[in-house]
């Protein structure tokens, strides 16, 4: 006895004009027991009826149909329902249109002379059915998948066992510059490599054979031979025998990310380095301070005539360096002082002495100054920043020697001459050049010459914010760079900036300096550095007041309360271990409220400067100062007494210039 058949019932659209064959099909499916939902139509419209309206599993259709035939019906079929599969069961349907219907999309024939056939022949094309629309499902799901593996911005990459690249996703096109078309085949070290993988790669290769899987960084190269800094994570696939078959790689850029976690380390290392000179700054501040003063001093006694450039010497090098401390704090902290007016001819001088001085001997420096060159505005500092950035990137493209020029001169661009430059507007510039011998650039890297991080030199040898820092310093001082350069020949940088106005560069004569004396007033000096007090305790005692010194704040307070009465000014330092120079002013302020006070600083003169305003202290002097700015000072503080007095700064540089009131810091 046959089981019953517990299978879902087949859906079957049957196209059959005859009663007895419509019976037949419907009793041959029952003897066999193969369950079956029959739907029959006999027409045309019935048919594409039934074929838009429901979901069938099988077609059977009869080859011969008044006014409809068997091929127009396969026709119609595969238009609306291409997947459904179509048999043919007819008695009259030759060898020859048998081929052609199989050819056109029929899935089998039956002769109605052999009916045995027609149930394995529905068994196969159901099941055939199926297979294609088990084949279709998974190929729409590959393809998927694939277009979420180009979405992704990683890229993915498939080799076989010998590197050769299989599958390269859009992601690595967008990161190495190659299409799939150009990859495909082709072994993949050779290509991100070019041909000459780092040292550590076989070490990576072993611990994937041992482990099947390996990640880290690696450098490598793009189609344009730039190079990317590359996360990796390899996963070595094993066939069903569990021998190696290929690698799935997938690739993050990590370039930008390496970037910044490099600019944040730098800004570390900047904020420590700041730290570091600030304390440096203070130590030489106090070390200058005793030469500038008692440079002052020595002048007001007669010296002999030969003796008189030595003192020049002294006090523009105790200068130099102040303003050389200056700058090396203001650039550490990353301070913007305000523009000044700055003389370039005179830094291109110093830079050419640096330069000659410094740079190897087989580097020969040339320096072209033309007379009368104009002043700019601008931050020194940064400017000299943008001179030695020019330098040591020529000196770095003449390894085996060569000539550096340095040059300065006017420059008056008109509208026709803009057209060169495209940052540029008509007017007067000044005009520096640094020109070197050295291997020059080619026209692709000048493109990117400009770029943050990007960089001609070896790894190693350079960060690549050199250009692109002076870029945006010249730019922020309303000017523009370019450059011209030829391989093998060498490279000129250029930059202009704006002319000032040519008085603002004109140095007013030299003036004996007027040292203003005291009465006999009392005045408090703190300072825990020894030299300071003493030359500062004697200029005062040279120009008529009466000293009183303190080398700590516990040592002030205690002889101003023995002395509030007579001491009428008091001079403090601000940095001062134990006891600094603000605690001290507030205690001296609880013993006698109206006291004046003046505070010196050798430290960040903005930082201290805000703290004396909020503590309102009469003056402020930067240190190294000088006996002339101190003496004017005091004058003007002791001075403003009988008045309302002025909270006003001072530091070296005053002193080739008339003070007109008191400073504070």
């Amino acid at each position: 006895m046959k089981t019953k058949n517990t299978n879902p019932a087949v859906r079957i659209l049957h196209l059959e004009d005859t009663d007895t064959d419509r019976m037949f099909v419907r009793e041959t499916l029952a003897s066999e027991q193969f369950a079956a939902e029959i739907e029959v139509v006999q027409s045309r419209e019935t048919f594409e009826n039934a074929l838009r309206s429901n979901i069938y599993d099988l077609i059977i259709s009869d080859y011969s149909l008044p006014s409809f035939d068997g091929v127009t019906a396969l026709s119609i079929a595969k238009k609306i329902c291409p997947e459904i599969p179509f048999l043919f069961f007819s008695g009259t349907i030759g060898e020859e249109v048998a081929v052609d219907s199989l050819r056109g999309g029929a899935s089998d024939y039956v002769l109605k002379q052999r009916p045995a056939r027609l149930v394995p022949a529905i068994r196969r094309a159901i099941a055939d059915a199926q297979e294609r629309t088990r084949l279709r499902i998974a190929e729409e799901k590959i393809r998927e998948q694939a277009a979420l593996l180009d979405k992704a911005s990683d890229a993915i990459i498939v080799c076989d066992i010998e590197r050769r690249i299989q599958f390269w996703s859009q992601g690595a096109e967008r990161i190495y510059g190659w299409t799939a078309a150009e990859v495909v085949g082709k072994k993949l070290p050779d290509l991100v490599f070019d041909g000459n993988p780092p040292p550590d790669l076989e070490a990576a290769i072993k611990i994937l054979n041992e482990r099947g899987e390996w990640s880290g960084e690696l450098q490598e190269n793009t189609k344009d031979r730039g190079p990317v800094t590359i996360e990796a994570r390899v996963t070595l696939i094993r066939d069903a025998q569990r021998r190696p078959k290929s690698l799935l790689i997938i690739n993050t850029d990590v370039t930008e990310r390496k970037q910044m976690e490099e600019q944040f380390l730098r800004a570390q290392r900047l904020e420590s380095l700041g730290a570091l000179i600030s304390g440096i700054a203070h130590d030489l501040n106090n070390a200058l301070s005793p030469v500038m003063m008692g440079i002052d001093i020595l002048r007001t006694n007669p010296q002999p005539e030969e003796a008189r450039p030595i003192f020049d010497m002294v006090e523009a090098s105790t200068r130099r360096g102040a303003e050389m401390v200056k700058q090396v704090l203001t650039f550490a902290r990353g301070a913007d002082t305000g523009k000044s007016t700055v003389r370039l001819d005179r830094l291109v001088k110093e830079m050419g002495k640096m330069v000659t001085e410094v740079f190897p001997k087989n580097i020969k420096c040339q320096v072209n100054v033309s007379p009368g060159t104009w002043p700019v505005s601008g931050l020194a500092t940064q400017l000299h920043q943008v001179l030695m950035n020019l330098c040591v990137n020529a000196r770095d493209a003449m390894s085996q020697g060569g000539t550096l020029k340095l040059s300065v001169k006017n420059a008056q661009l008109k509208s026709s001459d803009v057209s060169r430059y495209p940052e540029a507007v008509p007017g007067d510039y000044v005009c520096v050049s640094v020109e070197d011998s050295g291997t020059g650039i080619s026209p692709e890297q000048i493109a990117k010459l400009f770029q943050p991080f990007f960089t001609t030199k070896g790894p190693g040898k350079g960060t690549g914010l050199g250009l692109s820092t002076s870029r945006n310093i010249i730019k922020s001082h309303g000017g523009f760079i370019a450059l011209d350069s030829q391989l093998g020949r060498g490279t000129e940088f250029v930059f202009y900036l704006p002319a000032a106005n040519a008085s603002e560069g004109q140095e007013a004569p030299p003036r004996a300096p007027v040292l203003p004396a005291g009465s006999g007033e009392h005045v408090l000096v703190v300072d825990d550095e020894e030299a300071v007090l003493a030359i500062t305790k004697s200029t005062l005692e040279n120009f008529g007041y009466v000293p009183v010194t303190a080398s700590s704040g516990p040592e002030a307070v205690a002889c101003f309360a023995d002395k509030r009465d007579t001491i009428k000014l008091v001079i403090t330092d601000i940095a001062m271990p134990f006891m600094d120079g603000l605690a001290t002013t507030m205690a001296l302020r609880k013993i006698k409220s109206d006291i004046p006070i003046i505070i010196t600083s050798g430290l960040d003169r903005e930082k201290d400067e805000d703290t004396s305003h909020r503590v309102k202290v009469a003056a402020f002097l930067q240190k190294p100062f000088t006996a002339e700015t101190l003496l004017t000072q005091v004058h003007n503080v002791l001075t403003a007494q009988g008045g309302e007095a002025k909270l006003q700064t001072a530091d070296a540089g005053d002193s080739k210039r008339p003070v007109a009131a008191a400073v504070v810091v």
